[in-house]
């Protein structure tokens, strides 16, 4: 039996979630729902790869 492949963008969007959650945790800011120079790429790229999963996820269900 061979191994399924491995999902590229899952695994890209569900690293990019951890990277995003850890950061707010360690940040007052992010917490407070304020904008921090330093978690705006974490957050942003997080953002990006959800939609183009759920994107994706939308078009395999029609």
């Amino acid at each position: 039996m061979t191994p399924r492949p491995t999902d590229d963008l899952y695994v890209r969007y569900m690293r990019a979630f951890e990277a995003s959650t850890e950061h707010t945790n360690g940040c007052g800011p992010c917490q407070a729902g304020e904008d921090c120079s330093a978690g705006q790429p974490v957050h942003e790229r997080f953002a990006r790869l959800q939609d183009a999963y759920r994107e994706r996820q939308s078009k395999q269900q029609r």
